[in-house]
């Protein structure tokens, strides 16, 4: 009962409280990009995702990303758990039928987890910095989208750093930080973390006629061990710009179920199935399937009723794969 308590006081915190450019799917998997401090194991990992949209008749996005996570820590036999730094690096390419859209990040981040007991339990703090190209619109040219287009997908942000969508590609660099308190043992993992983006406000279009708002986001996962072979998690993010009443915060939660299959008495591989929402969008089922350092993952939208998207046709689809190095 406690375990259950304390799974829905993760995801409450996060739901009322995704990372801030959230239109990267899999969100449990790239938390990093959200939060630089929240790496909350040391095992190093390279993490690969697609994520493709169409919107028959419009326009259709895709998105890319790769990224690498190291983890550098002292061997102290004696001392159950230690201190440890994280290097991450990564890349972000989204582009859109007929060139309307070509936005690229490159980014790379350090964190340092500090034990707070014995027992594997950490606060982490992370800086992350950002360099970016944005191009979207044509030069010269005109388009009118439905009401409220792609509101949380990699077109709309594009749209909001280059309101005008003027076509001239800009680059700018952007500030992050985060901080993250997680505890991990094999019975239960969790954590809370707490991010901010654009500190510095960057200029993202060619008049300078606005700079980029600062957002934060807050996320929080739970997972814990219901028997020797299954485990049931639950992950949340939110994120919300300052000072801004009218913009929608993004939500989005989502719970899975973990199960270890043996295929003989020393080899098995994690089986797992689970459903995220994005309370403005879509429904997303999901599934993964680990073997080894090796693991894969599909994630499929689905188009929620009364919401904005659910106004015109839309189809999407996600695919990860994460090797532990």
């Amino acid at each position: 009962m406690r375990r259950i308590v304390l799974f829905m006081v993760m995801i409450g915190l996060a739901v009322y409280a995704m990372g801030q450019d959230p239109h990267v799917k899999s969100i449990e998997e790239m938390k990093i990009w959200y939060n630089p401090a929240l790496k909350t194991d040391t095992v190093p990992e390279a993490h690969v995702t697609l994520h493709k949209v169409n919107y028959p008749g419009v326009m259709s996005t895709t998105s890319r990303s790769i990224t690498l996570e190291l983890v550098f820590e002292r061997n102290i036999e004696t001392v159950n758990a230690v201190p440890f730094f994280t290097l991450s690096a990564g890349i972000n390419v989204d582009n859109a039928s007929s060139s309307l859209m070509k936005a690229s990040s490159a980014m790379l981040a350090l964190a340092y987890a500090l034990p707070l007991d014995y027992n594997n339990t950490f606060l982490a703090l992370g800086f992350q910095g950002n360099y970016s190209f944005n191009q979207v619109g044509v030069t010269g040219s005109y388009y009118s989208f439905p009401a409220d287009f792609d509101q949380f997908g990699a077109f709309n942000w594009a749209v909001k750093r280059d309101p005008t969508e003027s076509g001239y590609n800009m680059g700018y660099f952007s500030f992050n930080a985060g901080a993250a308190v997680f505890h991990t043992v094999e019975e239960q993992q969790w954590y809370v973390g707490f991010s901010t983006r654009y500190i510095n406000h960057p200029y993202t279009e060619w008049d300078h006629i606005s700079a980029l708002p600062t957002t934060f986001g807050v996320q929080a996962g739970y997972t814990a061990a219901l028997s020797e072979r299954t485990q049931l998690s639950g992950y949340g993010t939110v994120s919300f710009v300052s000072g801004s009443s009218s913009s929608i915060p993004e939500q989005y939660i989502g719970i899975r179920g973990i199960r270890k299959i043996y295929v003989n008495d020393s080899a098995f591989f994690h089986l797992s199935a689970g459903v995220g929402m994005n309370f403005h969008q879509a429904l997303q089922p999901n599934v993964q399937l680990q073997w080894g350092r090796h693991l894969f993952g599909g994630y499929l939208d689905l188009n929620l009723p009364n919401s904005t998207s659910a106004y015109y046709k839309r189809r999407s689809f996600s695919l990860l794969y994460r090797y532990e190095i």
